[in-house]
């Protein structure tokens, strides 16, 4: 007979919940980070070339991280209900007649997912920013672009190549990072010790993730350095122009800016055409440096793949209590009742139309595979879904209200309808 210990399950749960919690906690200042620094690698041909293989895996990786909160939070309730399971099999099997009543799933599921279907994901690293070189020289900048080969003065924004690299970097050395997948294991572990026939499945999903923990941090690593190395070359070819400026157009100033060096004649001199040749061969063997440094920066890993996590996040939560066991456990979350939360604008109530359910008040999931994941069910089986404060909130927040019949309606505090 298999030897089964629910606690082990929701132990293992809890650890997955929290997991993805503070996976979340260091993942969201790197998604803030590349949302803000779009087009930083600027648009000359090399950095056009990095930008295509660094936006592929970058934006996988997006992808990939989001997904694996998802999966983590989700696997969490298949473990809740795992182990649910086997308590409510383990009271049904227990045939003294004082046992008590029965069990209560510990925890309400299924959980609202993180990063739905609104969250953003890819990245646009190549952007025209100007065209990187402004003199007040004539012809100076024709000069230079006419030895470049139809490419173009590197407009690179340092700024944010140097905030995107440390972003990368503080995600990759993040503690919950780099410990994830050794966690993921010792769960595994814990619950391989138990003869359970689900076990061998349950390890093996957590196996799964595991190795994904270990890839994210793999290629976090590897877009940090990439984009660190970027940064500075562009930050070494201003200052290499900068030095041939100096020694080829000794009555100019120079100027360091984001996205260009600028060139200025504050004397208003005249320069010949031979001295303005040399000074172009000068900033034109300083670019051509940087073309042949940034070819040289090579991604060492590929592109993350989704389809396990997407295959945990799929697996279905099954009951053999009966899906009115878990519905019982549908108790609203303490900030479904802030108006001004992030699940705002929170309960509805006699204004808005809204009648509650005879047994109080139930956070169900959304009927519609879109938007948020839960909201406030009412007396006729509607749901009243919360917009939060988010882009979804046209209008300002409301309540997306999903009707038993499949009508649709948008409601808005005060009962005012749109």
């Amino acid at each position: 007979m298999a030897t089964v210990a629910p606690q082990t399950y929701y132990t293992a749960a809890e650890e997955c919940y929290k997991l993805s919690r503070e996976f979340q906690s260091a993942y969201n200042p790197l998604q803030t980070a590349l949302l803000e620094t779009s087009g930083m690698a600027g648009s000359c041909q090399a950095a056009k070339a990095w930008s295509t293989a660094y936006d592929e895996r970058a934006g996988a990786f997006t992808t990939a991280a989001t997904n694996f909160a998802r999966a983590l939070q989700h696997f969490g309730d298949i473990l809740i209900a795992s182990g649910y399971n086997w308590e409510c099999s383990n009271y049904a099997a227990n045939r003294d007649p004082n046992k008590g009543t029965g069990p209560a799933c510990p925890r309400t599921i299924p959980s609202e997912l993180p990063y739905g279907a609104g969250v953003v994901v890819g990245v646009a690293s190549s952007r025209n920013n100007g065209p990187g070189l402004e003199t007040e020289f004539p012809e100076l900048y024709d000069r230079v672009v006419a030895k470049l080969a139809g490419d173009k003065v590197p407009d690179g924004d340092t700024d944010k190549l140097d905030r995107a690299a440390q972003a990368w970097t503080a995600f990759a050395d993040n503690n919950t990072i780099f410990a994830a997948g050794p966690r993921l294991r010792v769960v595994a572990a814990g619950l391989g010790k138990f003869d359970a026939p689900d076990i061998p499945n349950l390890t093996g999903h957590l196996e799964t993730l595991a190795k994904n923990a270990d890839d994210i941090k793999l290629v976090a690593d590897d877009l940090a350095k990439s984009t660190t190395s970027h940064h500075a070359a562009v930050v070494a070819v201003r200052a290499d122009i900068n030095t041939q400026v100096a020694a080829t157009l000794v009555v100019a100033s120079v100027v360091i800016a984001v996205t260009a060096v600028a060139i200025r004649n504050p004397r208003a001199a005249t320069v010949e055409g031979p001295a303005l040749d040399t000074a172009a061969n000068a900033i034109a063997g300083a670019v051509g440096s940087f073309f042949t440094a940034l070819a040289g920066i090579k991604f060492s890993t590929a592109a993350l793949a989704v389809g396990a996590l997407a295959t945990i996040t799929g697996l279905t939560i099954l009951s053999i209590a009966g899906d009115s066991t878990f519905n019982a456990n549908y108790k609203p979350p303490a900030n479904a009742y802030d108006p001004d939360g992030p699940k705002a604008p929170g309960r509805p109530g006699e204004a808005e139309g809204f009648v509650p359910p005879k047994g109080g008040d139930r956070w169900v999931p959304n009927p519609s595979p879109k938007g948020p994941r839960f909201g406030w069910e009412d007396a006729d089986g509607n749901v009243w879904v919360p917009t939060g404060q988010g882009s979804v909130a046209h209008g300002g927040p409301h309540w997306d209200v999903q009707g038993k019949d499949g009508s649709y309606d948008n409601i808005y505090p005060g009962g005012k309808r749109r």
